[in-house]
């Protein structure tokens, strides 16, 4: 399918925090000519009026789940209605599925390593579900860049967790090559990797904190089969895909919505809004 020419209507929801990320997809729309309205994640106006639009792209930091289940259900509504709705980046449902991290556990059980749920009830038994691991992995339900994860002896994890909650723990998977990050754009058939790297640290986590390098990393057969899979299943629009490899097996650590976007720009040239937006001109009207 053709691109479209006509002048399309964006919305973007955004956050001060998002200071390259959003301005680099807003400076894209512009030079495209189509017309944008930005609405701070502070102060939205009602669903009513962020969804009168041809595109919404959300680039916020809301974590509230009420909100993206109201968001889903009015887009339910106008379509039971007959009203067009906005094609969505990234989809109430499946937003709500990449911030949680048990439901994104839950939903690609046989790709991320065995967790748990820390609930403060029975934590012991949990924990020494890893009791022949060397180390164990504990993290947030809700986080980002690597920040309050921690890597744990058993014993330093029942020390300090053992009436813990509303943390996972994991068994902790070392990596082959690094911590790798593909990026995708997935809209019912039309998938694509718009990106590849791998994230080579010294330290055992790649983290807002630590020093890392970037290098590009080819797309294989099996790394893209990989991507498509959890691409679709998540229904993330927009993806940033962390994985890692090891003992021949592709292991996800996290799905994530809003992915960095000058970092690929930064490290191999790779303009992820170019790419976007050629995929959303694309698709608007399928």
């Amino acid at each position: 399918m053709k691109k479209t020419k006509e002048k399309l209507t964006f919305h973007i929801i955004t956050s001060k925090i998002f200071s390259v990320g959003a301005p680099m997809v807003i400076s894209e729309i512009l030079g495209r000519k189509h017309s944008i309205f930005i609405f701070d994640e502070k102060n939205l106006p009602e669903n009513n009026i962020i969804l009168k639009c041809d595109v919404l792209i959300d680039m916020s930091t809301i974590t509230s789940e009420e909100f993206y289940r109201v968001l889903n259900k009015d887009i339910l509504k106008l379509k039971k209605e007959g009203v067009s709705v906005p094609l969505v980046v990234d989809p109430p449902i499946a937003v709500i599925k990449s911030l949680n991290k048990q439901m994104t556990h839950e939903l690609f059980k046989e790709l991320v390593p065995e967790s748990y749920v820390l609930t403060g009830l029975d934590n012991k038994e949990k924990i020494e579900k890893f009791k022949n691991d060397k180390f164990v992995v504990v993290k947030p339900l809700q986080g980002w860049w690597g920040e309050g994860v921690e890597k744990l002896s058993l014993q330093e994890a029942l020390r300090k967790h053992i009436k813990s909650e509303g943390l996972i723990i994991q068994r902790h998977i070392p990596s082959d090559l690094g911590v790798g990050r593909i990026v995708t754009l997935c809209y019912k058939e039309d998938f694509e990797i718009a990106a590849s790297y791998l994230r080579i640290s010294k330290s055992w986590k790649v983290a807002v904190n630590t020093d890392y390098k970037c290098i590009r990393h080819e797309v294989t057969g099996g790394l893209r089969d990989f991507a498509k899979s959890v691409s679709v299943r998540s229904g993330l629009y927009l993806n940033g895909i962390d994985y890692i490899y090891y003992k021949g097996r592709y292991i996800l650590l996290e799905t994530n919505a809003v992915p960095a976007m000058k970092e690929p720009l930064e490290a191999f040239g790779i303009n992820i809004p170019k790419k976007l937006l050629n995929h959303i001109e694309r698709n608007i009207r399928r």
